[in-house]
């Protein structure tokens, strides 16, 4: 669900959010204008920590029936959720900031009586349910881990917001509305905690841009990030760090998809740093091409895709 005001809804005064009623739900709250900063928890959980908590509301009542059940989850280690409340005509629950990263918050509320079922699951064919997903930006951005963009002010947005948003295994449960399905998807513009290698990530990922006002800090690891954009035309960025001086030659070169090599982009020994490269393909056919990294022991290929 988005947070679009309605006509037939208002939120209390002095509020920091709330969850409306929308068409399908499927519109991405995740863009710079929607994303909620909220500071770091210092006082371990306090309800005195000043600052650190982002109230949402929903409505007590919906469509004539009243809130019986819910589930709030929240991404962790950059957020948690407090426990729900009431309080007037709403009732409400809090996000507390614990990591400075990327973080999402999903709450869902059903309405009607015994929504749930006799196996425990939250929902019931005959409740209604709402659905709010948020998104948080904890802490200073520029505190966040190097492989994570360290600004949204820039971005563009166009694909996902955060890798394992607390919506992912919204569909797994029995009583999802499909027409809430947040759906699915494999390019991120901003990073989780060790996001597996599937997941296609990174500094300025959709957008290109690093904005920082302090310096790259020396690579702790040999990596090669995924190109951007992806797919491209004709040309896209490769970028990959080197942590050390090394012994060894770093060799990046392309293949078609028959395994034949097609370019070599690099093949020398390089001091440390971090490197991007544009590889422009107004040569070659429109298709998939694998980008294969190696130095020492170190091995990655990646796929890259030129539509003309």
């Amino acid at each position: 669900m988005d947070d679009v005001t309605r006509d037939y809804r208002t939120c209390p005064e002095a509020v920091d959010s709330c969850i409306y009623v929308c068409g399908e739900g499927e519109t991405n709250p995740c863009h710079p204008e929607n994303i909620y900063s909220i500071s770091i928890d210092t006082t371990d959980g306090s309800e005195n920590s000043i600052g650190s908590r982002f109230r949402i509301y929903f409505p007590w009542e919906y469509e004539g029936l009243n809130a019986n059940k819910f589930r709030v989850t929240a991404s962790w280690p950059a957020l948690s959720p407090a426990a729900v409340f009431a309080w007037g005509n709403y009732a409400y629950w809090d996000v507390i900031g614990n990591d400075a990263l990327p973080g999402t918050v999903q709450g869902s509320v059903w309405y009607g009586s015994d929504c749930q079922d006799s196996l425990g699951n939250i929902g019931s064919d005959d409740c209604l349910e709402l659905v709010g997903r948020f998104c948080f930006a904890p802490g200073d951005t520029l505190d966040w881990p190097e492989y994570m963009d360290q600004s949204i002010a820039n971005d563009i947005c166009n694909g996902c917001w955060v890798s394992f948003p607390a919506w992912d295994e919204y569909d797994d449960y029995p009583y999802s509305d499909s027409l809430l399905s947040p759906g699915s998807c494999d390019v991120y513009d901003h990073c989780h905690i060790n996001p597996p290698d599937s997941i296609s990530c990174g500094i300025g990922y959709l957008d290109g841009e690093t904005v920082s006002i302090i310096d790259e800090p020396v690579p702790l690891s040999i990596r090669l990030k995924p190109n951007y954009p992806n797919p491209f035309n004709p040309a896209t960025t490769i970028q990959f760090d080197i942590p050390a001086k090394i012994q060894y030659a770093v060799s990046l070169r392309v293949y078609d998809i028959s395994g034949h090599m097609v370019e070599t982009l690099v093949n020398e020994k390089i001091e440390p740093g971090t490197f991007k490269i544009n590889w422009n393909a107004s040569n070659h056919s429109s298709g998939v091409y694998f980008l294969k990294m190696e130095t020492g022991q170190y091995s990655k290929t990646q796929k890259m895709i030129l539509l003309k």
